[in-house]
């Protein structure tokens, strides 16, 4: 992952886990990334996050609220405007779903990099030429992590909920699903 100031669009998967954590506006502010997020996405697909209910099993659904976020200029909209951006999108959209669909479109005709843990998404990005540069929310987490010095106890309290409610959880192909691990076991522990 560069660490070059890039515009980066987070996909809704990447948005909501991101969200989830309790920590988004550190994250973006503390991340070399102007950050953006498609309409689409944000009106459509990264509605809720779950919190916990009054008792196990009651989880209610947490509206995710970018207002402030938005007015602070700390994370973008975007949509699509021209043409080509559209019919890259319909493309895409035979593939992917609408959301990633317009997120790849806006990412290759601009130049962006795409926040996506979808690994089809991923796969059908990287086939662009030249390829959409993609990050995954693990990296994302890592490089805030490493850049803010966040403790341990706050980076796996970020994970713990990232997990309960965004119910992210990694693959073990992910690169960094053992650091993800060593740090969710130690927390356990």
């Amino acid at each position: 992952m560069s660490r070059r100031f890039d515009s980066l669009i987070l996909d809704a998967n990447c948005l909501l886990n991101l969200y989830a954590t309790g920590h988004l506006r550190d994250i973006v502010i503390n991340l070399p990334y102007q950050f953006w997020v498609t309409d689409y996405v944000a009106e459509r697909e990264a509605l809720f996050v779950w919190r916990p209910g009054p008792t196990a099993g009651s989880d209610v659904k947490e509206t995710v609220d970018l207002t402030l976020l938005l007015q602070e200029g700390l994370i973008q909209l975007m949509r699509l405007e021209h043409s080509a951006e559209e019919a890259t999108a319909v493309n895409l959209a035979a593939d992917l779903d609408d959301g990633e669909a317009i997120t790849g479109a806006l990412a290759y005709h601009r130049g962006y990099s795409v926040a996506t843990d979808d690994r089809k998404a991923r796969r059908v990005l990287g086939q662009f030429i030249p390829p959409v540069e993609l990050v995954s929310t693990l990296e994302l987490l890592k490089l805030w992590a490493e850049e803010t010095r966040v403790p341990m106890a706050a980076l796996a309290s970020a994970m713990a909920e990232m997990q309960s409610r965004a119910s992210y959880r990694p693959g073990r192909r992910d690169p960094l699903f053992e650091w993800w691990r060593s740090i969710v076991c130690r927390s356990e522990n």
